[in-house]
């Protein structure tokens, strides 16, 4: 929520900056800005709106939460991008902001070659892609699992304790957590605080009646607990089974309201297909990112994935909506010029909104607890991940559709080179039709000069010999 609205911003300065580095006034830029700017705050927004929607409909427990959570997020980012911050704009001009130095103008950019180079950014994805199930396939036969299953996935024992005193999440971490990894020989373990009470779940592999015992004893020798107060129940992995085939098939079916509301915002399937393609490659690699690094895959894989999701279409629609953009202004580029002259124009809002997300998440890996840090890792993978695709793959993927399925709609810059070549045509022909066909070339001008003169003279003469 915190990316995506900052991404908002960056694009409406952007395109302030853009409209005072063209010439126009300050005051001109910023409502050109703005205008310019919705379009593709709006499909961004309103794509990932979608898929919270579909989230809120078809998930259950955590995935629902995080739709809600993201569902009023997008709400309040746009309120603030489209109205708050106008105002605010609006209002330091009133007052006397009115140099460009205060809003600042946009530099010319070399253009980058980025469909040039297109075949060794899809050889460079693909070998990321593979990587994931080339490391799962090892795992599998060394550790018998290809991925670290949590156990919200997996099943196994949750341990109910009531401890003396109230702990909060840092002391559970450093002060129960290692106890409990001692007698389970597994790092795999999940406290969780129940609010309101000193009581502490402890989520553990399936343990044996003897590891049970073995557990409860060290937790009253170490903290000096009541052994009534512990209370210990199985997790079923069919409840684990239902949460995850919830979430695969949410996903799926947010993926695809989202493939038919870009067709029908930008009217060409290959934009749609090109944006989904591209969020498919990010997923990918995250998740290649999981099997990988073994990081526990469990209800905070489903948020990241979720969260990837939604920061990805929202930097892909960016891309788009500057391709359609230039289309449409009747440029007499090449295609390949256009979708890399787009991807150049919005470079500026891919590293700044790359970097602004990717140090806040940062500073959660590094500020947060163990079950934080699990989310924030891969979260920074797919921030960085997105970036590059945004850039390197989305367009070159969309210009590549867009050469080998042309169907009925050519691209518009043929069409716009068509229609002038028609249009210069009969302007010749109207200039041919338009001179005097009576009127004799510059070279006879002179032959036809010395016969009128002599046809006049003679005809004189006729006169002067009849008198």
């Amino acid at each position: 929520g915190i990316g995506m609205a900052g991404d908002a911003n960056v694009i409406i300065i952007s395109r302030i900056r853009e409209e005072i580095a063209a010439g126009k006034s300050v005051l001109t830029s910023i409502k050109t800005g703005y205008k310019k700017a919705m379009s593709a705050i709006i499909d961004g927004n309103v794509t990932t709106f979608i898929a919270a929607l579909v989230l809120m409909w078809l998930g259950s427990g955590t995935v629902k939460g995080f739709a809600y959570t993201l569902a009023l997020g997008i709400v309040v980012s746009m309120f603030t991008a489209l109205v708050v911050s106008r105002f605010v704009m609006n209002a330091l001009y009133a007052v006397g902001f009115h140099d460009e130095k205060f809003y600042g103008r946009a530099k010319q950019r070399k253009v980058f070659n980025v469909v040039g180079k297109r075949k060794v950014f899809f050889i460079i994805s693909i070998i990321l892609i593979l990587s994931g199930p080339v490391a799962m396939a090892i795992h599998h036969n060394v550790d018998g699992t290809a991925l670290n299953y949590a156990l919200d996935f997996s099943g196994g024992t949750a341990t109910t304790v009531t401890f003396n005193e109230d702990m909060d999440i840092k002391q559970i971490d450093s002060e129960v957590t290692p106890v409990v990894e001692e007698v389970t020989g597994d790092k795999n373990v999940q406290p969780t605080k129940v609010v309101g009470t000193n009581q502490v779940v402890i989520k553990t592999r399936t343990l044996s009646q003897e590891e049970r015992e073995k557990l409860d004893n060290a937790l009253v020798e170490k903290f000096n607990v009541d052994d009534s107060l512990i209370t210990t129940e199985s997790i079923s992995s069919t409840v684990s089974s239902e949460m995850r085939r919830d979430a695969v098939v949410a996903v799926i079916v947010a993926t695809l309201c989202m493939l038919a509301y870009i067709w029908f915002r930008f009217k060409d399937i290959r934009f749609a297909s090109s944006a989904v393609l591209a969020l498919l490659h990010d997923v990918l690699v995250v998740f290649a990112f999981y099997g990988i690094s073994r990081i526990s895959v469990g209800n905070t894989f489903i948020a990241c994935m979720l969260t990837i999701v939604g920061y990805s279409i929202n930097a892909t629609i960016v891309i788009f909506d500057r391709i359609r953009e230039n289309l449409h202004s009747g440029s007499r580029e090449k295609l390949a010029e256009i979708v890399n002259t787009s991807i150049t124009q919005t470079l500026t809002r891919s590293i700044y909104t790359s970097f602004t997300t990717f140090v806040m998440v940062a500073v959660l890996y590094i500020m947060g607890v163990s079950s934080i840090r699990e989310f924030a890792a891969p979260l920074m993978v797919g921030v960085l991940v997105g970036a590059y695709s945004s850039v390197c793959i989305t367009g070159a993927l969309w210009y590549v559709m867009k050469k080998k399925f042309a169907g009925k709609g050519q691209p518009a810059i043929a069409a716009a080179s068509a229609s002038a070549k028609s249009s210069s045509k009969p302007k010749k022909a109207r200039d041919v039709s338009q001179k005097d066909p009576t009127q004799p070339k510059k070279k006879n001008r002179k032959r036809v000069a010395e016969r009128l003169a002599a046809e006049e003279a003679a005809k004189k003469q006729q006169n002067d010999d009849a008198e």
